[in-house]
């Protein structure tokens, strides 16, 4: 099977043509438009001028792709929902068109779906092993997903008490237990199955997602737009300074509400920390503001990382994947794979390349075949 994949959601006009061989996913052929030039004046992405470049510059790249190669796929992928209306507006009326015209059939995808599945691109069947737990992480959403292939025994760890039972089992050992109970309600009500894989978002964001934190401290210490690799590359400068050390934000779990992250305290300790300094009258130095940028990223790995790692265990996942654009954050890859060396049981995946981890057609195209 062979798809054309389209992605507009946000400021990268993504267009690409992705295969399916034997559950082998490949990319034939993926190009895009970059808006960062049009928006960096601008500090941040402006949604009208988004939606305007796409506009402009998708008709360019399809016919980059050419009429031959549409003509030769299976079906079209879009990217109908979520994020900026405008934006996603031009990719879903340049589908319906290609759509009419070389009547194939046309597929609706979810974002962060995208995202999920970018794991797929450029690995074989066997690289993957269930359960998993998948961090989507980006600008704008902070999920963990328990994804399975098959009807498989969860196991849930309770507290600091190593229990490794099936769940079901030891439901029938805690009838009145409310924490089985409320988990059993959850998984039924946030499960959807996408192809021959059932998804369940099982933590999530109350506030700000990890990307827009790295985002708007960046903007605090004055970083260029795009924001998060910025702090990235001053980190790598930067030092361990007690003057600059950031609380971890470690929400408790819930019996209702189990898993909850909240990144809004993150960046606001950076502006109390911020305006303190001012009202001092203390100006920043370089080396400072890379210190600074160090001290945040490693409060900001920690936290994603350990619950990440806290939910392959609660789930009894045998792999643990990490996607979207926080993904590409290299601190946080050698993070994860210190602590995954400690439980061989474990592999840890994240896309085989960078551009798999930004918005792009191909993690569209992947859902849309699997769908």
């Amino acid at each position: 099977m062979k798809t054309l994949a389209i992605e507009t959601s946000c400021d990268d006009t993504s267009l690409g043509i992705i295969n399916d061989e034997n559950w082998v996913f490949s990319v034939e052929k993926l190009i895009a438009y970059s808006q960062i030039k049009e928006h960096n004046q601008f500090w941040g992405v402006l949604p009208e001028i988004a939606s305007r470049l796409h506009s402009e510059k998708i008709v360019k790249l399809i016919l980059e792709i050419g009429k031959k190669e549409i003509e030769k796929v299976d079906f079209i992928s879009v990217t109908t929902h979520p994020w900026l209306p405008g934006s996603l507006i031009v990719g879903k009326a340049a589908a319906k068109l290609l759509q009419s015209y070389f009547n194939k059939p046309l597929k609706a995808i979810h974002h962060v779906h995208g995202h999920l599945f970018s794991l797929l691109l450029e690995r074989k069947k066997e690289d993957l092993t269930f359960p998993m737990v998948v961090l989507t992480a980006s600008w704008g959403h902070n999920d963990i997903y328990l994804v399975t292939n098959k009807i498989c025994p969860l196991f849930w760890k309770e507290g600091d008490q190593e229990v490794a039972e099936d769940l079901n089992t030891w439901s029938q050992k805690n009838p009145s237990s409310k924490t089985v109970s409320s988990l059993n309600s959850f998984m039924s009500e946030n499960t959807e199955q996408v192809g021959p894989f059932s998804i369940t978002k099982i933590w999530y964001t109350l506030d700000d997602a990890a990307g827009e934190a790295f985002d708007k401290v960046s903007k605090m210490l004055g970083g260029p737009y795009p924001w998060g690799p910025w702090i990235s590359e001053q980190a790598l400068k930067g030092k361990e300074n007690e003057a600059f050390h950031f609380k971890r934000i470690f929400l408790p779990l819930k019996d209702e509400q189990f898993f909850e992250f909240s990144f809004s305290g993150m960046k606001s300790q950076v502006s109390f920390l911020l305006d303190k300094l001012e009202k001092e009258g203390k100006n920043l130095t370089e080396q400072d503001i890379s210190d600074l940028a160090f001290e945040f990223q490693e409060a900001m790995v920690e936290t994603l990382g350990k619950r990440l790692l806290k939910a392959a265990k609660m789930y009894g996942a045998t792999t643990i994947g990490m996607t979207g654009g926080v993904s590409a954050n290299q601190r946080l890859i050698d993070y994860l794979q210190t602590e995954i060396e400690k439980t061989p049981w474990i592999q840890f995946l994240y896309p085989k390349k960078k551009v798999y981890s930004t918005d792009n057609a191909a993690m569209i195209g992947v859902v849309g075949l699997l769908s």
